[in-house]
C-alpha cells in the first residue's frame, strides 16, 4: 500500500533526482580533477628551438595504439644504452631534447596522449598502455633487449617509468622530484578533500616499486612546493634493490635542474 502511494504521488522522483545529481557532480568534479593532474601546454615542437629542429626532425616518429598517434622522436645511437625520457604533467617533450643532447646514449621521448601533437585524451590506464607498446615496438624494431635501456621519469613521469621498470627487466631506472603515489601527494595537497573518490587515477609508484628489479637513483628538490621530499623518500624505502638516493637543498619543483651538482648527479645516474 505505500509503495502504491508513493508510485503515485511521484515522490520517489525526488531522491532519485538528488542521486543523479551526486553522481553528475561527483563525475563534473573528477573531470576537473583530472584536468589538474594532466596539463598539457601548447605544442612546443613546431616552433621551439629552431636552431635544432633540423637536426631532430629526421628523428620524428609517430607510433600507433589503441586509436591513438603518439608523437615523439626515436634517435638511434648504435652500441649505446636507449634513453627513454618520461615527462611531468605539464611537459612538451619536446623541451627535454637540448638538455638530453648532450649525451652519447639513443634517445626515445613520446608525448602522452593530448600533449604536443599525440593525439587522444590521458589517463593512466591509456599512458602505461602506450609507453609499454611503444618500448617493445622500438626495442624489436632496434634488436635491443630491456636490459639495454635507461628509464627516466620526471614528476609525473616518474610514476610512468617506475610501473614500466616493474614489468620490464630495464638496466636502471632514473627518478626526478618523484612520488611515492599520485594519491598520496593529492591528499597532503588537498587534505579536507575526498581524494580517493575524486582522483581517477593514482600512479601507485609505491605499490610497483618491490617489483623493480634494476638499480635505481632517486633526484629529489629539498623544498619541492609540489611532491615534497618526504613522498620521494617514502619512495625510496619501498624499492628491494639498491637506491641512490641526493637532494638538493632549497630545489624547488621545476628549479632542481639550477641546482648545484645536478648536472653532475644526472649525468652519472645515466651511467656518463
Amino acid at each position: 500500500m505505500n509503495l502504491l502511494r508513493i508510485l503515485k504521488t511521484g515522490t520517489w522522483k525526488i531522491p532519485c533526482a538528488l542521486l543523479l545529481a551526486g553522481v553528475l557532480a561527483l563525475a563534473c568534479v573528477q573531470c576537473s580533477v583530472r584536468s589538474l593532474v594532466y596539463l598539457p601546454p601548447q605544442p612546443k615542437d613546431k616552433t621551439a628551438y629552431l636552431e635544432k629542429r633540423a637536426a631532430w626532425e629526421p628523428h620524428r616518429r609517430t607510433f600507433h595504439h589503441n586509436g591513438a598517434k603518439l608523437s615523439g622522436w626515436l634517435i638511434e645511437k648504435k652500441g649505446q644504452p636507449l634513453l627513454v625520457y618520461y615527462g611531468g604533467n605539464a611537459m612538451d617533450i619536446s623541451m627535454m631534447l637540448p638538455y638530453l643532447d648532450r649525451f652519447p646514449h639513443a634517445k626515445l621521448l613520446v608525448n602522452y596522449r593530448g600533449y604536443g601533437l599525440s593525439t587522444g585524451s590521458p589517463t593512466e590506464q591509456d599512458i602505461m598502455g602506450d609507453s609499454l607498446a611503444i618500448l617493445d615496438s622500438v626495442l624489436k624494431e632496434t634488436g635491443r633487449t630491456p636490459d639495454d635501456v635507461i628509464l627516466v621519469g620526471q614528476s609525473l613521469g616518474s610514476g610512468v617509468a617506475t610501473q614500466v621498470a616493474s614489468v620490464r627487466h630495464v638496466k636502471k631506472l632514473v627518478l626526478l622530484v618523484p612520488f611515492d603515489s599520485l594519491l598520496e601527494t593529492a591528499r597532503g595537497l588537498f587534505p579536507y578533500l575526498p581524494v580517493r573518490l575524486l582522483l581517477p587515477d593514482h600512479f601507485r609508484s609505491d605499490l610497483a616499486a618491490p617489483k623493480v628489479a634494476c638499480p635505481v637513483s632517486i633526484l629529489a628538490a629539498g623544498a619541492d612546493e609540489v611532491i615534497p621530499p618526504h613522498h620521494a623518500k617514502r619512495l625510496r624505502d619501498c624499492f628491494s634493490v639498491p637506491v641512490s638516493y641526493q637532494e638538493f637543498p632549497g630545489a624547488m619543483h621545476n628549479t632542481i635542474w639550477l641546482s648545484p651538482g645536478f648536472d653532475k648527479a644526472f649525468s652519472q645516474s645515466i651511467g656518463y
